[in-house]
């Protein structure tokens, strides 16, 4: 299961460079069986960013990595086709930036607000500590 579907990428690339990017005959068709492996591909990168912080496969995918999973796709497409690779390498680096940073820890995957939020402190004031330097008392004159 790849994390975006053909529909999807379809829905971002323009159509008359749908069947450049995907039939290498020249043909006016577009190819889904290159979508989907570009899909797969993109899904299957995503993937050896993402094992070490979450159990695969994911039942469930959150809306970034159908992002991350399009911009991929997108970058292997425009690239086999020799597009200037500029931009889309731009897209490459931007996804795998943030599959790096999810990797670590830094960025979280995301659960798209639909489920229960934790709070990450119980809201417990400090009570105790060392004493005050500053007080009323001691400041009396200034």
């Amino acid at each position: 299961m790849t994390y975006a579907s053909a529909d999807q990428l379809k829905s971002v690339i323009p159509d008359n460079d749908l069947a450049l990017l995907t039939s290498f005959a020249g043909g006016a068709a577009t190819s889904d069986a290159r979508i989907e492996q570009a899909l797969a591909d993109a899904t299957a990168e995503i993937n050896t960013y993402i094992a070490k912080v979450v159990t695969l496969p994911l039942a469930d995918a959150p809306h970034i990595l159908t992002v991350l999973c399009r911009d991929l796709a997108m970058h292997r497409l425009y690239t086999n086709l020799g597009h200037n690779p500029e931009t889309y390498d731009r897209l490459r680096k931007d996804a795998v930036a943030t599959l790096k940073a999810i990797a670590k820890g830094e960025t979280s995957i995301g659960d798209d607000g639909d489920g229960d939020s934790t709070l990450t402190s119980p809201g417990v004031a400090m009570t105790d500590g060392p004493e005050r330097q500053f007080t009323r008392d001691r400041l009396k004159g200034f």
